[in-house]
């Protein structure tokens, strides 16, 4: 006989479920996340030291038996936020209970076991949406479609911001990693746009401000196929007696042009729904992030949830995935339900932030 619903429906069995259920999505890992580290702390108060390591500055002359100059090192920043909080629950009904039971009392008990891999799903999505937030903030850090790194997050109708700049730095910010294209350089004006001078001339243009050598260009599919459609891109990679001749040009010869540059094309597609419902890339149309190789960009932070202080791993009413996602399981007495919870808290730090830089190649 299959067990009652209140020991077969627990954090402990969600969370091993969890790790089953993850290896059938059969899809592939989150980019931005690869990118970042990640980290576990108790405090809610996000902190880290933000150092402008760019270019070298020379060291000055001296005249022997003089003391020595004394450097200002300067160009630090102490940035401190607080760590948002995200929860949502799941009801088992009063009805998905009795139904479980009815099969569990039966002879064929394995119908029981189906119910209760239904009944278990609805927590699964729960845990696939806490998986979307880290990878969500560290978009918005990374390709910001007004070039100020920050993360948006919305309690109700109203949308709250957490920067990572002080106002009077983001002008600066957005003079030096923000680049926009517009009127008939803009990509999508396939006849006049130069997408490929475009990312070679950015590229150049910032090592020479910065000393950061940017490799990685990420953008998303329609953004990549504006650079494909450009007229410029045909003439450039073909040839112009191949380009006049009606070859057609095909994705690789565009990246390994691009690779004899030093630039690596990164086409990333991944999809969320937003609180709206509305379906979003996490890298937006019109946006290409470009990031600096061997330059470490942040940890991804998660916080100590409500859940996981009070819940227990023994009793088997918490668990915790990926990190820092609280899994918890309570039943009521009336009306009698069993509940999931699922919630976080977490925050990217950005160090790296002054090695990044975007380009804005359409216009809205």
């Amino acid at each position: 006989m299959a067990l009652p619903l209140a020991e077969a429906f627990t954090a402990r069995s969600l969370g091993v479920m969890w790790d089953n259920y993850k290896k059938t999505l059969g899809t592939a890992p989150y980019l931005g996340r690869q990118k970042f580290g990640t980290r576990k702390q108790d405090s809610l108060d996000l902190r880290f030291i933000k150092g402008k390591n760019g270019l070298p500055v020379s060291l000055k002359a001296s005249n022997f038996d003089a003391q020595a100059e004394l450097r200002d090192v300067g160009g630090f920043s102490d940035i401190q936020n607080k760590m948002p909080f995200y929860r949502e629950s799941y009801m088992v009904t009063e009805e998905e209970e009795q139904e479980y039971d009815n099969y569990r009392s039966a002879e064929n008990s394995t119908l029981a076991n189906q119910v209760l891999r239904e009944i278990s799903k609805k927590p699964m999505m729960l845990i696939e949406g806490a998986r979307v937030v880290p990878e969500r903030q560290i978009w918005q850090l990374l390709a910001p479609t007004d070039g100020v790194p920050r993360v948006k997050i919305n309690i109700g109708d109203k949308p709250f911001y957490i920067d990572y700049l002080a106002d009077s730095e983001k002008e600066e910010h957005k003079a030096n990693h923000y680049k926009t294209f517009t009127g008939t350089s803009a990509w999508d004006k396939s006849a006049t746009a130069t997408p490929l001078d475009d990312l070679i001339t950015a590229r150049r243009d910032f090592a020479k401000a910065t000393g950061y050598s940017l490799t990685r260009f990420t953008m998303n599919t329609e953004t990549w196929e504006m650079v494909l459609k450009a007229e410029d891109t045909k003439k450039q990679v073909l040839g112009i007696t191949a380009y006049n001749g009606g070859i057609r040009l095909q994705q690789g010869q565009v990246t390994e042009y691009l690779r004899g540059y030093g630039i690596e094309i990164e086409v990333y597609d991944k999809l969320y729904v937003d609180e709206s419902g509305q379906t979003q890339y996490f890298v937006p149309t019109g946006i290409v992030s470009a990031q600096s190789a061997g330059v470490f960009l942040g940890d991804y932070t998660f916080g100590k949830t409500p859940e996981e202080r009070s819940g227990s791993i023994t009793d088997g009413n918490l668990s915790l995935v990926e990190t820092g996602v609280s899994v918890y399981t309570y039943a009521t007495n009336h009306p009698i339900n069993t509940h999931c919870i699922v919630s976080m808290i977490g925050l990217p730090t950005f160090e790296g932030m002054d090695s990044v830089m975007v380009l804005k190649v359409k216009e809205d």
